[in-house]
């Protein structure tokens, strides 16, 4: 290990006489320190607290003021959140109340659906709503009490489990209806509604007569002649021949009052129609076109002449009499 030894010190040379004379520098002067003028700064102050054209003079402004317009701020913001708040709870609202509403409907259908099924199954099923009263109404010729004889096998059933195509058996033993209408009315009744055929001619029978509609449909026999319902000649024995749809036409389509009055009624073809009066009087009709117009120019000459041999009313603009 090697040991440093101190720095030998230069020797001090010694000033000769000649060199005494000469002056020496001087020690280095400190540093001086300098300080602001204070008469200037006050002049800067002074320039500065002096007012300058264009700039606002802010002299008179407190250190108040930021203080509130922060508070101002403050009362803006909570009043924005107020107002938003009041917003959302008026939204909320409207939701729920849509959704209440979309609730109600749906509670609604789905309780009309319930019901309805309920109320099908009950009277399908179930002998709550079964028949037990039978009404006919309608029926003049028919016998009413038959008709609803007739139809007894519906008793016991469910109204809604009663079928036409079985009324329509039951009743296709009465050829004098003509139509018929079915009405179920709850709980317990069924109601038939007919419409019956009109007998419009009489075919002499053995020990009686046939009755027949405009339609050639055997309706009943009687064993008299019904009044309103003529004596057929044997040309009308066709029911498919025109002859007898024109007799049957004109006789349906005349008058009640001057219905009754006719007792026979004869026909080759269909426009030579002609009906025989219970006075005798012998009708040449025509054919079956101006049925209404006819039947009130014979009635006028029965009611001015009284019971000719024979009246002519086929051209009812120029009726013939003799």
């Amino acid at each position: 290990m090697t040991t440093a030894t101190p720095a030998e010190e230069p020797p001090v040379a010694l000033a000769s006489a000649d060199e005494s004379h000469v002056p020496q520098p001087s020690a280095p002067l400190a540093p001086v320190a300098v300080f602001p003028r204070f008469d200037a700064v006050d002049d800067a102050s002074r320039d500065d607290e002096m007012p300058v054209p264009g700039r606002p003079d802010e002299s008179h402004l407190s250190v108040h003021e930021p203080v509130a317009g922060v508070q101002q701020a403050k009362r803006a913001l909570r009043q924005a959140e107020r107002s938003r708040r009041r917003r959302e709870r008026g939204e909320r609202k409207r939701f729920a109340s849509h959704q209440r509403v979309r609730r109600r409907r749906w509670l609604v259908c789905v309780s009309a659906v319930v019901g309805l099924a309920l109320f099908v199954v009950v009277g399908v099923y179930t002998p709550i709503m079964a028949v037990r009263d039978i009404s006919v109404q309608g029926a003049v010729s028919a016998d009413a009490t038959d008709l609803a004889g007739a139809l007894t096998r519906f008793e016991g059933t469910p109204l809604a489990l009663v079928d036409d195509r079985d009324v329509h058996r039951a009743l296709e033993a009465f050829p004098i209806i003509q139509s018929y209408v079915i009405e179920r009315i709850p709980p317990h009744t069924l109601v038939v509604r007919i419409d019956e055929r009109t007998p419009v001619l009489a075919y002499e029978r053995e020990g009686g007569f046939d009755l027949r509609d405009p339609a050639g449909v055997l309706l009943s026999r009687a064993s008299e002649r019904p009044v309103g319902v003529p004596l057929a000649s044997a040309e009308l024995q066709d029911t498919a021949s025109p002859a007898f749809r024109a007799v049957s036409a004109v006789i349906r389509d005349m008058p009640q009052v001057l219905r009754e009055r006719v007792v026979g009624a004869q026909a080759t073809r269909a426009q030579d129609v002609t009906f025989t009066l219970d006075s005798g009087t012998q009708v040449l009709w025509g054919d079956a076109k101006n049925t209404q117009r006819k039947a009130v120019v014979l009635q006028s000459l029965i009611a001015a002449i009284g019971a000719p041999t024979s009246i002519d009313v086929s051209a009812p603009e120029a009726p013939v009499f003799t």
